[in-house]
């Protein structure tokens, strides 16, 4: 009967998976609010921990009333520190913005008579070899219509009709998203508060009404997926942190233009693994194009040296074997999740992957355990990709090193 009844769901799912696509959207953003809280409660744990744990440990311990004010200045310190920072970007970056546009705005002549001239080039070249003069009206409106399969009348209605209406949902996009955010952060503040009691009750509820099989394993999961992506997540910021910081002291030593912004920029990219330094350096390098096509080439020589430092040396020590998946899979997740979720799936899409990877890895290792099968027996063992560090040899504990340093010392005393 469940075999009959998962295969009705499939067959139903997938003859009408253009509905339940729907309705999941419709669901998503119902509960977005929420989920927008339950990932800043996430990344705000870590802080809030590392006060509540550490900073006020002792606390309280003298005067009992001083425990009550734990939990709250552990929540306040860690939302001041973060959005502290997140404020500081924001008034870092905008007069850094402002004061590129403004040299864009400047430059405007220029380019425009850059464009000129080029384009007079190519319209006497195309004269010159076909006979047609590219700044007739006529062959402008040939040339559109050979491009849009329309008129220029029409081309600019296509323009009213399409891409008006679409900026309007762009913009309504921004405000939904912004309501969200805030309202996350609300609910964000009332789960990191009543987190543990949250907790609890999940256990017990779930101990209460699913198999000790089932449970367990959920557990087992959850455990999973929360290292994995506390881990990564912490891990990535801590590097980031550090490139960005590299990123501005070289860019200041070389006296190259905007080394605040274009570092910021850099960093935040650098969250996203594999794509991320290079989705960064776009806009980066394009800035700087705008001001000296020298500087440009000098900065891509610059992010490329910086990078390799970040995937060969600095990220290794710092995310150590928090990932455990080759770098095929890693490009693998952040494409799939980035396709999926965009920027969040591109940063979560790695650590996400990289639990399921564990889970499936425990999982075939436990089955081939009860069938006797060993895993080299199917194929032999490769070189890992992520060796595990070696165990280094205790001189207390080795008979040997004792005997050694037994007679070293008779002869120091001879």
């Amino acid at each position: 009967m469940l075999v009959i009844l998962f295969t009705t769901l499939l067959i139903f799912f997938f003859i009408h998976i253009n509905d339940v696509l729907k309705i999941l959207d419709y669901i998503f953003k119902v509960l977005a609010p929420i989920l927008y809280g339950l990932v800043i409660a996430y990344l705000l744990n870590y802080p809030y921990k590392l006060f509540y744990n550490h900073a006020f440990k002792k606390m309280g311990t003298k005067h009992k009333w001083l425990k009550k004010l734990k939990k709250p200045l552990s929540l306040l310190l860690a939302y001041i520190i973060i959005f502290g920072v997140v404020i500081f970007l924001v008034s870092t970056l905008i007069p850094e913005l402002s004061s590129s546009i403004t040299t864009l705005v400047d430059n405007i002549p220029m380019y425009e008579q850059a464009v000129k001239d080029a384009s007079d080039s190519i319209a006497a070249f195309i004269n010159k070899t076909t006979g047609y003069n590219l700044y007739e009206f006529a062959t402008y409106s040939n040339i559109v219509g050979l491009i849009t399969g329309n008129d220029t009348t029409e081309f600019i209605k296509n323009i009213f009709t399409n891409y008006v209406p679409s900026a309007f949902s762009t913009v309504l996009g921004i405000g939904t998203g912004l309501y969200n955010w805030i309202i996350g952060i609300i609910i964000s503040i009332y789960l990191l508060a009543g987190k543990d009691r949250l907790i609890r009750q999940f256990k017990i509820a779930t101990v209460a009404y699913l198999p000790e099989k089932i449970y367990k394993r959920l557990f087992k999961i959850g455990d999973v997926f929360n290292n994995k992506c506390g881990k990564f997540i912490v891990g990535k910021i801590i590097d980031s942190f550090i490139i960005g910081l590299m990123c501005f002291i070289g860019l200041s030593i070389f006296r190259f233009h905007y080394p605040l912004l274009i570092s910021v920029i850099i960093g935040l990219f650098n969250m996203i693994p594999f794509f991320g330094p290079i989705i960064g350096a776009i806009p980066t390098t394009f800035l700087l194009l705008i001001i000296n096509p020298w500087e440009a080439l000098g900065f891509i020589v610059f992010i490329i040296v910086l990078q390799q430092f970040d995937g060969n040396i600095l990220g290794p020590k710092i995310l150590g074997e928090t990932v455990g998946i080759s770098g095929f899979w890693i490009m693998f997740s952040v494409i799939v999740g980035g396709g999926l979720f965009g920027v969040p799936g591109m940063l979560l899409g790695v650590p996400i992957f990289a639990a399921i990877y564990t889970l499936v890895e425990e999982g075939a290792e436990r089955r081939l355990k009860k069938k006797e099968i060993s895993a080299n027996d199917i194929a032999p063992e490769v070189e890992d990709d992520y060796p595990k560090p070696k165990k280094t040899v205790n001189i207390k504990d080795n008979p040997i090193f004792e005997k050694a340093s037994e007679l070293i010392n008779k002869g120091k005393n001879k």
